[in-house]
């Protein structure tokens, strides 16, 4: 039976040294949908209801304590705030109290707190016509610089890169652009979703059933949507499907993953899925190497 009990959620990468043979990409990751809209956060009085922009019960910070490894972030500009605040958290183009400034300190504060552990930023939108890259580029450097992978590195295993570094734990994504730095900032990590705002759970079965007829492949890091939305409930808990789909004792799904992104990750035994079948994975890398 699955090991859904016998390990801490703040440290899993940490606690299971056996998946050190691999890389980002080869790992399968624990990913928060639309992390900076969640139920602790700030939202305009003038807007729609908090349960159709929430996506996460808690913070980024909660997020990653919760096992979270990959952060799905969404970026709005406002060229009148100060500072990091300019770039702020929003869903759908409605903004919340969460920025560029909490994402970076909850990273900073976690990572003080559980030193071993990887973490993916995947800037998957940076919005707006006058979105200043360059300021995003240099806030990025100048406060996360000291822990942010180089992108040089993305195929390292987690051995390498522990060896390489004591602080590097961060990989930055994002779209290409000319002002930020490609030596720093990963390739755009693509997200496989269903195509449909609205998407009940049998849609996504489906959906997800024919994307791992033939997974994107390890060379670099690719994104499952595994969300639900309703018109009248926005995003759904759909964590018993969760459970059911993804755990490695009933199907392959978690092993052709490498970021399956969800809603609510408290909710699920994903982090857990996750980390067995990495076990697996490192397990299977010695013998994969030899058939190559």
């Amino acid at each position: 039976m699955t090991d859904i009990i016998n390990y801490a959620t703040h440290d899993w990468m940490a606690a299971t040294p056996s998946i050190d043979s691999l890389s980002i990409s080869e790992l399968t990751l624990p990913g928060t949908h639309n992390a900076g809209s969640d139920w602790r956060a700030s939202y305009p009085v003038f807007g729609p209801p908090r349960h159709w922009l929430a996506c996460q019960h808690d913070s980024f910070h909660a997020q990653l304590h919760h096992g979270a490894r990959v952060l799905d972030i969404r970026l709005a500009y406002e060229p009148k705030a100060e500072g990091v605040g300019r770039f702020r958290a929003h869903h759908g183009g409605h903004r919340n109290s969460r920025t560029l400034g909490s994402l970076i300190t909850d990273v900073e504060n976690f990572l003080k707190q559980n030193p071993d552990e990887f973490i993916v930023l995947d800037f998957h939108s940076l919005d707006g016509n006058d979105f200043d890259y360059d300021y995003f580029n240099k806030m990025m450097i100048h406060l996360l610089g000291h822990r942010l992978i180089p992108s040089r590195n993305l195929s390292a295993g987690l051995g390498q890169l522990k060896h390489i570094s004591k602080e590097q734990r961060v990989f930055a994504a994002a779209r290409s652009h000319w002002q930020l730095d490609r030596h720093v900032f990963i390739d755009y990590i693509n997200h496989e979703w269903s195509g449909s705002d609205l998407t009940g759970s049998a849609e996504l079965k489906q959906f997800i059933g024919n994307v791992l007829k033939s997974p994107p492949g390890a060379w670099k890091p690719w994104s499952l949507s595994a969300t639900c939305y309703t018109a009248l409930g926005g995003p759904v808990d759909i964590h018993k499907e969760l459970n059911e789909w993804f755990d490695p004792d009933n199907s392959d799904w978690a092993m052709k993953c490498n970021v399956i992104n969800v809603d609510f990750i408290e909710e699920s035994n994903i982090v857990s899925f996750c980390r067995a079948v990495n076990q697996t994975k490192a397990h299977q890398r010695p013998v994969d190497r030899l058939l190559a």
